[in-house]
């Protein structure tokens, strides 16, 4: 006669089996509980897993760009508080040359306005955001404008420099500056002193950034331009108009030679600021549809998380009732576990 299926120990091994399953589902209704999720998506769905993959990697793109795109909103922002300083810098170097009159103490007043307007043309120009610099292009490691007031004397100084000394044949200092011409000084800056701010020699001596732009991806199909460089012929010509008056020896020209430069940069600095204008209105548009990619992808987001949560939630009311029974079945068996544990034959001697 057999008594192992009756046996305490038997019914004991058999009670600890039935716990150690229900402490494993126990684990996986309170997990289920806590994300809302099942707790082995593979195993529930079966050849929709697959499914619920691809729509979880397509969530993880979308959120990689439209966290993408907060920076470039932020960089674009930057990009145009930059741009709207230099225009207002501008206007104010016009309306200061436009108020001037001719004479040498006027001269002088203009020559130191124009060199701190350079200096802060400059300092914009090479404003960073994060560590890159935002007018340099895909350089954006690269600080956009050399300084015009570093010492020793920079590239684009010494080429001003030697420019006015090729063509006159005496430095700005040079008293026989008074004795230029206004023709003269129109041929000057019509030819050798552009020639400063034109290829190769602006790329060489004033600016160490790229033509070409940078460029982000703002959705899934379309890839724009969210930057302008310091190559534009806007910067050229703000840069041109503060040195001509800053850096030709303004203050010792004769009459003529005097107006032909204060008319010029007059004339430079409205084309500047025009120039600039239509940087603002391309970085603008940049802006607009960053923006609207980011609110279009905001609502693709939406629906994929509607989709992965119909294949892969679960009710959490639901789990947690489960979580509830299967504690009460535990309980009930450490109880009948006790009991058995406790029987022996001597108490029926």
């Amino acid at each position: 006669m057999k008594t192992t299926f009756i046996s305490t120990s038997y019914i004991s091994a058999a009670t600890r089996s039935s716990l150690m399953k229900v402490q494993a589902e126990l684990a996986e209704a309170q997990k289920e509980m806590t994300t809302g999720r099942f707790a082995d998506v593979g195993k529930t769905l079966g050849f929709q897993t697959g499914q619920s993959i691809s729509l979880r990697q397509e969530h993880a793109r979308l959120t990689t760009i439209t966290e993408t795109n907060s920076i470039v909103s932020t960089r674009l922002e930057a990009s145009q508080a930059s741009l709207a300083t230099l225009v207002s810098s501008a206007e104010s170097f016009v309306g200061q040359l436009l108020a001037s009159s001719i004479d040498g103490a006027n001269a002088s007043v203009l020559k130191t306005q124009a060199a701190s307007g350079l200096d802060g043309f400059i300092d914009t120009t090479n404003t960073s955001l994060n560590n890159a610099y935002l007018f340099a292009g895909v350089n954006t490691d690269a600080k956009p404008i050399t300084d015009y007031y570093e010492t020793p004397a920079p590239a684009n100084k010494a080429a001003v420099d030697a420019a006015f000394l090729a063509h006159f044949g005496f430095t700005q200092s040079d008293p026989n500056v008074a004795n230029i011409t206004a023709a003269d000084m129109t041929n000057f800056l019509d030819t050798t002193f552009a020639a400063v701010f034109d290829d190769p020699a602006w790329t060489t001596n004033w600016s160490s950034a790229s033509d070409q732009n940078v460029r982000n991806r703002i959705s899934t199909n379309e890839l724009i331009e969210t930057s302008v460089n310091a190559n534009d012929q806007a910067f050229r010509k703000m840069a041109m108009a503060y040195t001509m008056i800053a850096d030709l020896g303004l203050e010792g020209l004769g009459d003529a030679a005097y107006e032909t430069v204060v008319n010029r940069a007059v004339s430079v600095s409205n084309e500047a600021i025009y120039d600039f204008s239509g940087l603002q209105a391309k970085l603008g548009v940049a802006q607009q549809r960053t923006t609207d990619a980011s609110e279009r992808m905001s609502i693709q987001l939406d629906i994929l998380a509607t989709q992965v949560t119909t294949l892969e939630g679960v009710d959490r009311n639901e789990a947690a009732v489960r979580v509830y029974e299967l504690l009460t079945q535990m309980e009930s068996s450490y109880a009948l576990t006790a009991r058995i544990m406790g029987l022996s034959i001597l108490n029926e001697i």
